[in-house]
């Protein structure tokens, strides 16, 4: 019975309003200076109760990451519900983003083996489920999900769209050089990487096509940083790839491709390879 009403919490459709208290593992604190960053909650029931031995089971439990300052996407907040081994590791089960206002942007399964890094912030969770450290118990403590994700960004303070920008997408230590051009005749979008350490040989992606109808479509591109986000489609030739799986992947260093009233379309490298994806919208 227990196991099947796991089963049941993990596959409910948003968080409920009730779905509490939360524990706030990451505080972070917006200011001029530094205005992006993220908060981490953890559903104080997925704890480990104070002064119980660390546990050596799986258990299970769902944590929120809440974006301040830039988003991508509107990805203002996201849940994500994870199977944790507590001899190590954990299970990335199901993943939810929500915009600022609540409303669910797309969801993901990627039941994805997850090892984290020591003082991250998924060890933190981890170290909360499984081990119990004395200092989080000291953390605070909101009542409601809604309280949780008050202050999640609105999308205020992002780079202004460009046709051209400078960005370390490799992390050299220089800078590149990402365009984005309408083709002629086929009046597509792609977008080009110019590595400082090799400009002779600029990356051209092929990113997207025109709608079929109506007027054409005016894209600009924006920095876009390292990062996990929810994309609903991976994309080839400037189309969706077939058939269409929403996921969570880690991101490197990129562009964000915006366009009004158009889906977000992330551009980025690994190993000078090329990646596509479509991130949801908003109904």
């Amino acid at each position: 019975m227990i196991a099947w009403l796991a089963a049941l919490a993990l596959l409910s459709p948003a968080p409920e309003a009730g779905d509490g208290p939360w524990r706030q593992l990451i505080d972070f604190n917006p200011t001029a200076e530094r205005p992006d960053g993220t908060s981490v909650f953890l559903r104080q029931a997925d704890m480990l109760p104070q002064g119980t031995p660390r546990s050596w089971e799986t258990r299970t439990a769902r944590h929120v990451w809440v974006n301040h300052g830039a988003v991508v996407g509107g990805q203002a907040w996201t849940v994500i519900d994870s199977a944790f081994n507590c001899a190590g590791g954990s299970v990335m089960q199901t993943v939810r983003t929500f915009d600022a206002g609540g409303r669910l942007l797309g969801e993901a399964h990627p039941n994805e083996d997850v090892r984290s890094v020591p003082h991250s912030a998924e060890h933190m969770v981890w170290d909360a489920v499984c081990m119990g450290s004395p200092y989080l118990y000291d953390k605070p403590v909101v009542a409601t999900l809604a309280e949780a994700t008050a202050d999640a960004a609105t999308g205020d303070g992002l780079a202004p769209l460009t046709d051209e920008l400078q960005w370390d997408v490799d992390h050299d230590g220089q800078a590149d050089i990402i365009r984005i051009h309408m083709r002629p005749h086929s009046m597509r979008h792609d977008v080009e990487f110019i590595l400082a350490r090799d400009p002779t040989r600029p990356v051209n992606v092929i990113t997207a096509e025109q709608p079929p109808t109506g007027p054409l479509v005016q894209r600009g591109i924006r920095p876009l940083e390292r990062d996990r986000y929810l994309i609903v489609c991976e994309m080839d030739q400037g189309a969706d790839s077939q058939p269409c799986e929403a996921a969570y992947p880690f991101v490197q260093r990129g562009v964000e491709v915006v366009a009004e009233g158009q889906p977000t379309i992330l551009v980025w490298l690994v190993s000078g390879e090329p990646h596509v994806a479509r991130l949801p919208a908003a109904e």
